[in-house]
Parts: structure tokens; C-alpha cells; sequence
């Protein structure tokens, strides 16, 4: 994010809402529950801000209330949330109890516009808009509410501009004015898109990121190889600042995810899921 990167705050976890053995993805809801994938354990779990369990959908297979490596969940709506079960190759909806809906699934079509395999990040707009990252096709899927595809962003054409491209979406954002961004090459840059999928801006990041999210129109970067966030502008994708991560001494497992949303952030790590409060901070973190 450029050659130095103010630190805005200490990130502190401050209380383990639950352990885990292989967490791997988790979002919030307008009440503040927390949602998080246990890939491994084909497990998707929902805690109140406080840490008690609240339901669970868990077992391996191809039914409903079964899942096969889920990778990514939204609980953006909190009366839906939405579920990429990779293996399966399927979008799946929940309610907010976690009771199944509905199901998005194109990989059997005919027409290669609409098919997407391996979701690997799933994400919803105000609007009830459904972003797919497109594990197989290595590119964006759009669909409506309705679960009718309204557009593929990112993928590959004669007439695509070369930055607007994408190689390898692993998570996504939905950030200020519906905009969807994009953590692109395997983490190594984002890409932003308007809801129509036309490139607005490409940012090539300093370092790897694992996981992103947004709130407002702040862009959450969470690093892959450091413990760190980076803060960028939704709009335009222009450095903001950074948060340094204090870990705890217990847990040194892989961070895999954030969550920001109302006055609330949640760290997830592979063996946990903590509630966090910032402290400022005056220095500068060099890159």
C-alpha cells in the first residue's frame, strides 16, 4: 500500500467468543451475531456477540443442511445469509436461524455465461444483488435476488480491458455506493467494480492479503504474512491507514478473516473467533 502506511490503531482481542480447529471464514449481522465457517468440519456455527452458541448446520455431503469444504459466508441481510459450499459448486441460502432456503446453482447449464464452479467467496448487496466468486471460470458471477445471473465481472473478452481481468478472486466486499471490490491474484491486489461491472479502479498491494471486508465505504485488508490490517478508501481504493493485530500468545495459528460493522470487529484465526477493541496509535509501520 505504498512505502509507508500510517498506523492508525492497535487491533486487541479482548475475549475468545469460541475455539475452533479449522475456522476459515466468518461474517456479521446488523445484531452483531457472528457467522463462522469451519471448513474442515463441514460447519457453519452462529454466536452472539457475546460468544454463546446460537445454531448450527454441520455434516459432510450434497443435501441440504450438509456441506462439502464451505468457504466463505454473508450475513450482510441477517435475514439471509448465504453460504459458498465449494465442492458442492453451489450458492446455499439460509435464514437467519440458519433453516434452509434456497438454492443457487448453475454448473449444469448449457450456456457458459451463467455457470460457475468452486465458489470460493460469496457476497450480497442492499439490494439483495449475489456476488460469486468464481472459483473454476476465475471471475465474478452476478446474480439477482431471484437467483437469475444478470452478468459475469472480471472475466475474459476481446473487448475487456486488460486491468479489468481477473486471474484468481479469493474473497470479496461490498464497500460505499453498492460498490463490489474484488482481492484478486491469490491476494495480491484489489480491484474495484460499480454494480454494473465496469472497472472504477486496480490497486497492487505491498504485501499478500488473506481476507477482506467493508464497512461503509472503508475497505478491510487483511494481511496474509503479517499481523496487520490495511484500510483503504471503497471508492478509488486509496490507502487509509493501518491497524497492527496483537496476538495472543496462545493462539499463533493462521489469521484467516475479519469482520467490521457497526461500532463491532471480530478477528478470526484458525483456532478462534475474538471480539476486538482499537487503541490509537502514532508510529508508522514501514513496508
Amino acid at each position: 500500500m505504498g512505502e509507508t502506511t500510517p498506523i492508525l490503531a492497535e487491533l486487541i482481542p479482548v475475549k475468545l467468543l469460541r475455539p475452533f480447529q479449522n475456522a476459515t471464514a466468518l461474517s456479521i449481522d446488523q445484531f452483531l451475531n457472528v457467522y463462522v465457517v469451519e471448513s474442515s468440519a463441514n460447519s457453519v456455527i452462529k454466536l452472539s456477540r457475546n460468544g454463546d452458541s446460537l445454531r448450527e448446520v454441520s455434516g459432510f455431503g450434497s443435501d441440504h443442511y450438509q456441506f462439502n469444504g464451505p468457504s466463505d459466508v454473508d450475513a450482510h441481510l441477517t435475514n439471509a445469509i448465504f453460504i459458498a459450499d465449494r465442492f458442492n459448486h453451489r450458492i446455499e441460502q439460509y435464514t437467519k436461524n440458519l433453516n434452509y432456503t434456497s438454492t443457487l446453482y448453475t454448473r449444469d447449464n448449457t450456456n457458459p455465461a451463467t455457470r460457475f464452479g468452486y465458489p470460493a467467496a460469496v457476497a450480497v448487496d442492499d439490494a439483495g444483488n449475489i456476488y460469486v466468486a468464481d472459483g473454476e471460470n476465475k471471475r465474478v458471477l452476478k446474480a439477482r435476488s431471484d437467483f437469475s445471473v444478470e452478468r459475469i465481472i472480471g472475466g475474459y473478452s476481446e473487448a475487456a480491458r486488460p486491468d479489468a481481468v481477473l486471474s484468481n478472486p479469493i474473497d470479496l466486499a461490498i464497500a460505499g455506493d453498492e460498490h463490489l471490490v474484488v482481492l484478486d491474484n491469490g491476494g495480491s491486489s484489489l480491484v474495484e467494480f460499480d454494480n454494473l461491472g465496469n472497472l472504477l479502479a486496480r490497486r497492487e498491494l505491498a504485501s499478500p492479503a488473506k481476507a477482506i471486508c467493508a464497512s461503509n465505504d472503508t475497505v478491510f485488508v487483511l494481511s496474509a504474512e503479517e499481523p496487520s490490517v490495511q484500510l483503504v478508501l471503497g471508492t478509488g481504493l486509496a490507502p487509509l491507514g493501518a491497524w497492527h493485530i496483537q496476538r495472543n500468545a496462545e493462539d499463533t495459528s493462521q489469521a484467516e478473516d475479519i469482520g467490521v460493522r457497526g461500532g463491532a470487529i471480530y478477528f478470526l484465526t484458525q483456532q478462534g473467533v475474538y471480539a476486538c477493541r482499537l487503541q490509537l496509535f502514532a508510529g508508522l509501520l514501514s513496508r
